[in-house]
């Protein structure tokens, strides 16, 4: 009995893992409180755009619907200065996000389809910046697990297969839906864009490339092509920015409580820790509008582990962490020392 209780274990606590987007990790959900301690402790000390003397005011935010897009959504309705807009694609998910997010206006969110460029022109107009957390999101093969796990216990190797929610594969999403975004927002005229890719990028044999039908979907490859696309883009405009932001594995856990890392080439893969909460990953995207330091800059992020409470507070003083007093995206970025992701590694099909 002992075998066969641990192997049913072994097969929840995959399913629960495998749930999330690519490179994610699940723990306890934290939900959104306005104006409670989960906004405060999340508020960065320096940085973004209100030291940067040049706010956005109009945002819009695609991907509004997802776990790290509604913490995007939420933390600009509490920032001063920002007009918010969100993008979902169904009246079930504008109904999710005004609860999740009830400072909202209906008004304020929009439904649309990134692979419908004619759906994102409303939402666009009149925007200054555009922050981009659109991504396919894949969902295991339950039978698939079952026989993984079973072949695995007499000795056998089956790799489980995985489905895309939707029937989205990352081609369409990850690729021609950020194209879309990306020739939409220019002909808009904003002024900048932020993008949430993923680390890997560098990695042809990533396991996040071989997730998908046959030999896998290649995410990576696709985000990484949409990457190269905005960057040109961009730079053609001469009048539009771009910050590409790649977090490692994602968490669903409180912000502002670990010391945060910046990189670039996925070195940041060889840590012991290379995942980062949600809220984090929100609060930079945040941070980057408007902020100088920012502008035509891309690179990899992850967190270390948390400290307890008592030894946060004076690690925090020495800076790198996304709280009040502690250090903002400038000072984080500094540790760059202008160095950004080169797409010359591993660089995309045309």
């Amino acid at each position: 009995a002992a075998p066969l209780i641990a192997l049913l274990a072994l097969l929840l606590a995959v399913l629960v893992a495998l749930s999330a987007r690519p490179g994610s990790k699940t723990v306890p959900r934290q939900t959104f409180a306005p104006g409670g301690n989960y906004a405060t402790a999340l508020a960065f000390g320096g940085g973004g755009s209100s030291s940067s003397g040049a706010a956005l005011r109009t945002v819009l935010v695609t991907g509004a619907s997802g776990r790290t897009g509604k913490l995007v959504v939420a933390k600009l309705v509490e920032r001063e200065g920002f007009r918010v807009r969100a993008l979902v694609r169904s009246e079930r998910a504008r109904a999710d996000l005004l609860k999740f997010v009830p400072q909202l206006a209906p008004e304020q969110v929009y439904i649309g389809d990134i692979l419908k460029s004619a759906t994102l022109v409303p939402a666009l107009a009149g925007c200054d910046a555009l922050v981009i957390v659109t991504s396919a999101v894949p969902r295991i093969r339950f039978l698939s697990l079952v026989k993984a796990l079973l072949g695995r216990a007499i000795g056998w190797s089956w790799r489980p297969s995985f489905r895309w929610k939707g029937g989205q594969k990352p081609e369409q999403v990850d690729w021609e839906g950020q194209r879309n975004q990306v020739d939409a927002a220019l002909s808009a005229g904003v002024s900048q864009i932020v993008l949430v890719g993923s680390m890997g990028g560098t990695q042809p044999d990533n396991f996040l490339n071989s997730i998908g039908e046959g030999s896998g979907d290649q995410i990576l490859v696709w985000k990484r092509k949409a990457e190269v696309y905005l960057i040109d883009r961009c730079r053609a405009s001469r009048s539009t920015s771009y910050t590409i932001v790649h977090p490692g594995g994602l968490l669903e856990a409180h912000g502002g409580e670990r010391r945060i890392r910046l990189g670039v080439d996925d070195a940041l893969l060889s840590r012991p820790v290379r995942s980062i909460p949600r809220a984090d990953v929100a609060e930079l995207c945040v941070q980057a509008l408007g902020c100088r330091q920012a502008k035509d800059r891309n690179f990899d992020v992850c967190a270390d582990a948390p400290l307890p409470p008592e030894k946060t507070s004076a690690q925090a003083a020495t800076g790198g962490f996304l709280r009040p007093g502690g250090g903002g995206l400038q000072e984080l970025l500094s540790e760059l020392q202008g160095n950004n992701c080169d797409y010359n590694l591993n660089t995309p099909p045309p």
